[in-house]
C-alpha cells in the first residue's frame, strides 16, 4: 500500500462500515460468515460480493490508524470494509453486514465514525416467513416453546386472550399483525418487509415476507419514590441519634486522678499526648488498611455483579433463539439473528462463533 492510500485509509474506513476483526480471517471463514447474510455471496479476486454489497479484503491496521480511528487499547485489527456496489436488498444492508461479520468473529464495527462492539448488544433473534401465519398455526408451537403467562395484562393488552398460557393480541394495524405474549418473551408478527438475501433465495417468487421477532416482555418497574421518603426519613433519624451519642460523650466529663499533682499531670499530659499520637498513627493505618480491603471486596463484588448479569442475558438470548428455531421449523421459515444472519443452532446468536 503506497503513502497516499495509508493516509487516507482512516477516513475511508471511518465513513464506510467496516468490520476490524483481532486476527486476518481465513478466506474461507469469511466466506462462510457472509453467506449467512446471501447465501449466494460469492469471491471476487480477493474480495467477496454480498447482497449488493462488497467485502475488501483485509487490511492491517496499527495502533497509530486505530487511535485515529477511535478504537481504544487496541494495538492491531484487520479491517474489512464494506463497500455498497449497487442497490441493496434492505436498508442499511451494508452496515448489518459489517455488524455481523464483527459480531462473529469476535471483533468491532465500525459506521460513520463511531466504533461499536456488537458483542454488547445480541439483539432479538427474527424468523423470516412467506405469510402472516394464523394464530391456528402459531399458537401450538409457542405454547410448547414459551414460558406460560399467568394471565392477561388488561392495562396493556385490553383486547389480549390468554390461550393455553399465551397471550394473544390482534393488531391488525399498520405492519403489525399479531403479537404473541408468555411470562418472559414476545412475539411480534410484522407483514410487508422487502425481501433480505436468505428470503430471496428460498421464495424467489415472493415480493414481500412476514417477519416474527421474538424480544423479550417489558417489564414495569417498580416506583421507587413510594419507598424512597421513608427510607430517607429513617437514614435522617438514624443520624440524628448518631449525632446525640456524639454530643453526650463529648459533654461527658472524664474521671479524675484524685492522687495526682501538677507534675504527675505534666508527666501525664506527656505520655498521653505521646499515647494519643501512637493511637491516632496506628487506627490510620487499620483506617487504611481496612479501606483498601472494602474497595477490593467492592471491586470483587461489582465484578461478579457483572458476571452474573452477563449470564443472565447470555441465557435470555439463548431461549429467545430457541423460540425462533421453534417458529422456523414449525412454519418453515427461515431463523435469523438481529442482523438478518442465519442460524441452524442456539448456539449460533453467540458472539465469536467464528472466531
Amino acid at each position: 500500500m503506497g503513502w497516499l492510500s495509508k493516509l487516507l485509509l482512516p477516513g475511508r474506513l471511518r465513513t464506510g462500515p467496516t468490520a476490524l476483526l483481532p486476527a486476518r480471517p481465513d478466506p474461507k471463514t469469511l466466506l462462510a460468515v457472509a453467506q449467512l447474510a446471501d447465501p449466494e455471496a460469492r469471491t471476487d479476486g480477493d474480495d467477496i460480493l454480498a447482497g449488493g454489497s462488497r467485502i475488501e479484503s483485509p487490511v492491517e491496521l496499527t495502533g497509530d490508524v486505530l487511535a485515529k480511528l477511535g478504537v481504544p487499547d487496541e494495538d492491531r485489527l484487520w479491517a474489512c470494509r464494506i463497500a455498497a456496489e449497487g442497490p441493496l436488498p434492505v436498508d442499511f444492508f451494508d452496515k448489518s453486514l459489517a455488524e455481523g461479520i464483527a459480531y462473529r468473529l469476535g471483533g468491532w464495527s465500525l459506521c460513520q465514525g463511531e466504533p461499536l462492539d456488537p458483542a454488547e448488544d445480541g439483539g432479538d433473534p427474527l424468523v423470516y416467513l412467506p405469510a402472516v401465519p394464523e394464530p391456528e398455526e402459531i399458537l401450538p408451537i409457542l405454547a410448547e416453546s414459551l414460558r406460560h403467562a399467568d394471565a392477561v395484562d388488561t392495562a396493556r393488552w385490553p383486547e389480549g386472550e390468554l390461550i393455553e398460557g399465551v397471550v394473544h393480541v390482534p393488531v391488525r394495524r399498520g405492519r403489525v399483525a399479531d403479537v404473541y405474549a408468555g411470562a418472559d418473551v414476545l412475539v411480534t408478527v410484522e407483514e410487508g418487509h422487502r425481501l433480505p438475501p436468505a428470503a430471496q433465495t428460498r421464495w424467489p417468487y415472493l415480493t414481500e415476507v412476514a417477519i416474527a421477532r421474538v424480544s423479550p416482555v417489558a417489564r414495569t418497574e417498580e416506583e421507587a419514590g413510594e419507598d424512597a421518603e421513608p427510607a430517607g426519613a429513617a437514614s435522617g433519624a438514624a443520624a440524628d441519634d448518631r449525632t446525640e451519642d456524639v454530643t453526650s460523650a463529648e459533654a461527658a466529663p472524664g474521671p479524675l486522678d484524685a492522687g495526682s499533682d501538677s507534675e504527675d499531670a505534666g508527666t501525664g499530659a506527656s505520655t498521653g499526648a505521646g499515647s494519643d499520637a501512637e493511637g491516632a498513627q496506628a487506627a490510620t493505618s487499620r483506617n487504611d488498611a481496612e479501606g483498601t480491603e472494602d474497595t477490593t471486596d467492592s471491586e470483587d463484588s461489582q465484578d461478579s455483579e457483572d458476571s452474573e448479569d452477563t449470564d443472565e442475558a447470555r441465557g435470555a438470548l439463548l431461549a429467545r433463539a430457541a423460540v425462533a428455531l421453534a417458529l422456523a421449523d414449525g412454519l418453515r421459515g427461515i431463523a435469523a439473528d438481529s442482523r438478518g444472519f442465519q442460524i441452524a443452532e442456539v448456539a449460533d446468536v453467540l458472539p465469536g462463533g467464528h472466531a
